[in-house]
């Protein structure tokens, strides 16, 4: 009696052991979907925050300048010369040079009150660098801004950036040579290399004369006088 008894219990623990196994694997089969979802759900948003983080940036829109309300610079943008004087002497040379970055019609305020600025001599090198790389319609107004400053009288004291002269010198000669711009831009170029040269900071010699008239003292001699668009 008591083996059967003995018997009897072990079928009934073997029973419990396999009911207990068969809940687990029925609990692990309906588990594992959810615990699925819940990592592919998570995945993207973990993927796209970085990225859209790293991109927000770029995609902020650049803020307007303030010079576009400043009555200084409203009036400058004018036909009056006075104006742009009065601004030459309220920015300085590395305010209006600072304001090129703008763009626009802020720039080109900038550069018709360069030849006016007290220290415009500082920016014939940042002004040359940059007509260097420009073309199209940005050229002539960079041009036309380096003639101005390089054609004012001479002042009686010690060059502000002579080196910076020298290599606007330089980048002028270089543009003057070249045949693919127009004719009138070319011009430009000379006539502020020859300026410079009158400062003896270019041989007048290196200047192209092809544009010059026939016969005239700047043609044959390679001299400071130069053609006007």
């Amino acid at each position: 009696m008591r083996q059967g008894r003995g018997r009897e219990g072990v079928r009934r623990a073997r029973r419990r052991a396999l009911v207990a196994a068969r809940l687990a694997f029925v609990a692990l089969v309906l588990l594992a979907p959810l615990g699925c979802r819940r990592e592919q759900g998570s995945a993207p948003r973990a993927a796209v925050s970085p990225a859209s983080a790293a991109a927000s940036p770029s995609l902020a829109p650049r803020p307007p300048s303030p010079r576009l309300t400043d009555p200084r610079w409203r009036l400058a943008a004018g036909d009056d010369p006075l104006d742009c004087a009065r601004l030459a002497e309220a920015e300085g040379g590395s305010g209006l040079l600072a304001a090129l970055d703008d763009g626009g019609d802020i720039a080109l305020t900038a550069l018709r009150a360069l030849p006016y600025a007290d220290d415009a001599d500082l920016a014939l090198g940042p002004l040359a660098e940059r007509a260097r790389a420009a073309s199209g319609p940005s050229l002539p107004p960079l041009l036309e801004a380096l003639l101005g400053i390089a054609g004012r009288p001479p002042r009686p004291r010690e060059p502000l950036d002579p080196d910076g002269a020298r290599g606007a010198a330089a980048a002028l000669v270089e543009l003057a040579g070249r045949r693919d711009l127009p004719s009138d831009q070319r011009a430009l170029a000379i006539s502020a290399a020859r300026a410079l040269a009158e400062r003896g900071l270019v041989d007048p010699l290196r200047i192209p004369a092809d544009l010059d008239p026939e016969g005239s003292v700047a043609g044959a001699a390679g001299g400071p006088a130069a053609p006007r668009p």
